[in-house]
């Protein structure tokens, strides 16, 4: 006999994900809809255009910084840490700061890439510096 918590979180799970695959679906037809009103305009202007030279924008996803406010975060932690940090180690600290770790759709591995684009942007400044690997993973300092 099957345990009943067992069947009861993987009935809560496939209700949730059922959801969001309806969610999904009428997001994906309501933008299939705007896509055709918009092309119906484009040939009210010009039936000759070729819609298929349109070439589609890659969706940018939310954004984990304000202008500048990755830069400052990283100097901050950097500044109080007693010795060279990851990216990782980095990376998770921000995470921490502004609270968004435990947020179930947090991508570590994409913020660690976003946080490293701009540790190497402070590099570049002159503000930190590259002082070793541990692993596969810089190890940064703020720049003496």
């Amino acid at each position: 006999m099957a345990e009943t918590h067992v069947l009861s979180a993987l009935t809560n799970k496939r209700a949730e994900v059922s959801g969001e695959i309806r969610h999904y679906e009428k997001l994906l037809k309501k933008s299939k809809l705007n896509l055709q009103s918009i092309d119906h305009t484009i040939h009210i202007f010009d039936e000759t255009y070729d819609l298929r030279t349109i070439r589609a924008k890659r969706v940018s996803s939310e954004r984990y910084f304000k202008n500048g406010e990755a830069k400052t975060m990283i100097l901050d932690v950097l500044r109080t840490a007693t010795e060279p940090m990851s990216t990782t180690s980095v990376s998770k600290c921000i995470a921490f700061k502004k609270c968004i770790d435990k947020d179930k759709d947090f991508d570590l591995e994409r913020f660690s890439k976003v946080v490293l684009v701009s540790l190497t942007r402070c590099e570049g400044s002159n503000l930190i510096e590259r002082v070793g690997k541990d692993g596969l993973s810089i190890l940064w300092q703020i720049k003496s």
